[in-house]
């Protein structure tokens, strides 16, 4: 009895890998079509793409200097985006570029 279940546990654990890729579905993601637009230091920017589609950037609502640096940063040492520390601002002032917070000017009354 027990060899034949270990027979029977053996077959199963070899034929399982077979069976998982004999299952196993191709997917084809859409071509990407959209390009980060011109703006500084574009060509830092260009590495969010091997993450993120281009209209991730543009979904997001804009954010201040320091949010975008955040988010980087967050990328950079949470995720392990390929950012160097060097790479950090440039990315921060081109993402700043196109989608950032307008700051608006606290002006005083004339008086």
């Amino acid at each position: 009895m027990k060899r034949s279940f270990l027979v029977a546990v053996f077959a199963l654990v070899v034929t399982l890998p077979v069976r998982a890729a004999k299952d196993t579905v191709a997917i084809e993601l859409p071509a990407e079509h959209t390009r980060l637009a011109p703006g500084p230091n574009l060509a830092a920017a260009q590495i969010c793409v091997v993450c993120h589609s281009v209209d991730y950037i543009y979904m997001q609502p804009p954010l201040t200097d320091d949010q975008w640096r955040s988010e980087v940063l967050k990328m950079k040492n949470m995720f392990g985006a390929p950012i160097s520390d060097a790479e950090v601002e440039p990315i921060v002032i081109y993402l700043l570029s196109q989608n950032g917070e307008r700051q608006v000017q606290e002006t005083s009354p004339a008086p």
